[in-house]
């Protein structure tokens, strides 16, 4: 109802939507805290069940800029949190790489005790 005759006739066309209009698509219904039927509706998307998609696929990680487009990050606060959660991970990574080397030297101190009773 929504789309009228016209929203029939082009049902089959499949259109593109670039990354910064999916995204743009996301922040909005979280801001307005929207359904994704409403969301859908406010974009004149015609399919809710993109919306969704389009936002697992964000919180998965799988929801990227197309090849050679390029997103410019504008707002300072995006970029600080992005840094903060990649120096935090960063630290994770470190601390098991150093957890992982001295359970692998343990090991094999212990294979070493073990064959010199022999």
């Amino acid at each position: 109802e929504i789309f009228g005759i016209q929203g029939l006739e082009n049902c089959r066309r499949k259109t593109f939507y670039d990354y910064s209009f999916k995204i743009k698509v996301i922040k909005w219904r979280q801001k307005h805290h929207a359904s994704y039927p409403v969301t859908a509706t406010h974009f004149r998307l015609k399919q809710p069940m993109m919306v969704w998609d389009w936002e697992r696929r964000l919180i998965e990680g799988h929801l990227k800029p197309s090849k050679g487009r390029s997103l410019k990050m504008t707002d300072k606060s995006k970029q600080s949190k992005t840094l903060k959660q990649l120096q935090g991970e960063n630290e994770l990574l470190r601390i098991r790489v150093a957890y992982l080397e001295k359970l692998e030297a343990l090991a094999q101190k212990k294979s070493q005790t073990k064959k010199k009773p022999s």
